[in-house]
């Protein structure tokens, strides 16, 4: 039985048998354990990260108010430092340029709060997504530029973006309160380490939600032990590890494959790994987006809402309303509504959808298929946007708005298509790869999925059985079934309401699945890259 579960289950149940239950545990052996685990690393999903949040909270609820900000800082910092590993090895590097952007954050925002000056504000965003385009684009750039001219430029940088964790995100959280402050819709923080900790919060600062500004006011407030909150925050935490353990990483395990060889696979194959993709990146991010609302929670901080349900959007528009929604956020707060927004014509409101479409594409990542995906995303946007009048006089003439559960129904399957369709771009290595993954899409799709054998032979081909594919079919029915329930009322609510047994037995059914047919630290976070 012990040989079915999780590899980090096996690894803790060793260690207990080993220098517990044979011999009995010394505080060297525990010592040396903890070191070792520890630089493997810090995720969400490491054992280590297990180890240290029970202790952060413990200890969070039992030090003096004065002291709290600066204990969730020491545990920031600590965690981050963890975070940065790679391959066992520590990268001090990492720590620096974080500490080192919170230092000019803060004297820049003092500076914005006596005299809110452009070149003050200009010289702190420079400083902060200087330092991420440095990181993440010279390389992108200089084979650009290589590829235009002939040119043989280097793009290597003395900071690797391997270990880099978090910086397309702490460095938006910091730009963002800069310009804040310049707009005076909030006090510049005085206190440093307050200030750090808006920016390095342990919950948020690998991969979201982006923060904003509105955190400094939560670490004013007291948070005393609140039972309801932390219940909730670790029921929103183990809801986030069944998503990432058990959805994300089996389909991981079963689409691969097909993205690294296209060619080497039918249509029907590629075409259930690419609707698998937009189910692993979803249950993925919104994996960790719940772990960390559910964590920031059980420290009585509210992060904001990340999704809501965006695969249940009607349009291309709707979508972003619902996905990464402190990403959509702040690209229209920062980005969209300076360049104009949709007060200066037609023209003018497309072209500011378009940069901030290829813009997001490129803070995804540096390549060509991030660009192709933010662009998709850009023309979907304008072409629906001009083409709303003629879709509802289509709609009026069809009579499709009379049955509005057929209608919605359809809405939601074109928006859907579309996204999976872009989500290929995001997922390929390469232009090269995204193409000749859709030209094979059609081929022997009809007659495999039609043919019981040819189907069992082409889910075997993708180790679909082997990867607990059932299972995860299961787990993903069991998701949307309970978001279309969270559409109707608020399900953790309502789940808190049930009878102390039929409450604990899902809990504990829940998890032992997670311990099952979970994989821990098989993949990285996939927004951890960026």
């Amino acid at each position: 039985m012990v040989e079915t579960l999780s590899q980090q289950a096996q690894e803790l149940w060793r260690f207990l048998q080993q220098e517990i239950f044979s011999q009995g545990l010394t505080a060297s052996a525990a010592w040396n354990w903890l070191a070792e685990l520890f630089a493997k690393g810090m995720s969400f999903t490491s054992l280590a990260f297990l180890i240290f949040f029970p202790l952060c909270v413990f200890a969070y609820y039992l030090i003096p108010r004065a002291a709290k900000n600066l204990w969730l800082l020491v545990c920031s910092i600590f965690f981050y430092w963890f975070a940065a590993y790679s391959g066992s090895t520590a990268h001090p590097q990492a720590l620096a340029v974080l500490l080192a952007l919170i230092l000019i954050t803060w004297l820049v925002g003092l500076a914005l709060g006596r005299a809110p000056r452009r070149s003050l504000l200009a010289l702190g965003i420079a400083a902060n997504l200087g330092v991420l385009v440095y990181v993440k684009y010279t390389g992108f750039f200089a084979s650009l530029i290589n590829g235009w001219t002939g040119w043989s430029l280097s793009g290597t940088t003395v900071l690797n973006p391997v270990w880099m964790v978090g910086l397309s995100f702490y460095t938006l959280t910091a730009s963002g309160y800069l310009i804040d402050v310049y707009r005076k819709n909030c006090a510049a923080e005085k206190n440093p380490a307050r200030c750090a900790l808006m920016i390095s919060f342990f919950p948020q600062i690998v991969s979201g939600p982006i923060g904003r500004s509105n955190l400094l006011s939560q670490m004013e407030t007291p948070h005393p032990y609140d039972q309801k909150q932390v219940s909730e925050g670790l029921r929103q935490m183990l809801w986030g590890y069944f998503k990432k353990l058990v959805i994300s990483e089996n389909a991981a395990a079963i689409l691969g494959p097909a993205f690294l060889r296209p060619e080497q696979y039918n249509g029907f194959q590629l075409t259930l790994s690419a609707l698998l993709y937009a189910i692993q990146l979803y249950a993925d991010f919104s994996g960790y987006s719940d772990i960390a609302l559910g964590a920031a929670r059980c420290l009585g901080f509210q992060l904001p809402d990340n999704f809501r349900r965006p695969y249940g959007a009607r349009s291309i528009g709707e979508f972003w309303d619902r996905w990464h929604i402190s990403l959509s956020s702040w690209f229209k707060d920062y980005l969209y509504i300076p360049l104009g927004g949709s007060r200066r014509g037609v023209f003018r409101t497309c072209l500011n959808t378009l940069i901030v479409f290829l813009a997001s594409g490129l803070w995804h990542g540096a390549g060509l298929t991030f660009l192709v995906w933010g662009l998709l995303h850009g023309l979907y946007n304008i072409v629906g946007r001009l083409t709303k009048p003629l879709r509802m006089t289509v709609n009026r003439a069809t009579r499709l708005v009379k049955v509005p559960s057929l209608h919605h129904f359809f809405q939601r399957l074109i928006t859907l298509a579309m996204v999976s369709f872009a989500w290929i771009f995001f997922r390929a290595s390469s232009l090269e790869v995204a193409s000749s993954f859709l030209s094979r899409m059609r081929l022997d799709f009809w007659s495999t999925l039609f043919n019981t054998q040819a189907l069992i032979r082409a889910l075997e081909g993708l180790d679909f059985f082997a990867n607990h594919g059932p299972v995860l079919l299961g787990a993903i029915l069991f998701l949307f079934v309970a978001e279309a329930l969270e559409g109707r009322t608020r399900l953790a609510a309502w789940v808190g309401r049930w009878p102390f047994i039929l409450r604990w037995t899902g809990y504990y059914l829940l998890l032992l699945t997670i311990l099952f047919f979970g994989a821990f630290d098989a993949t990285p976070f996939i927004y951890g890259q960026f």
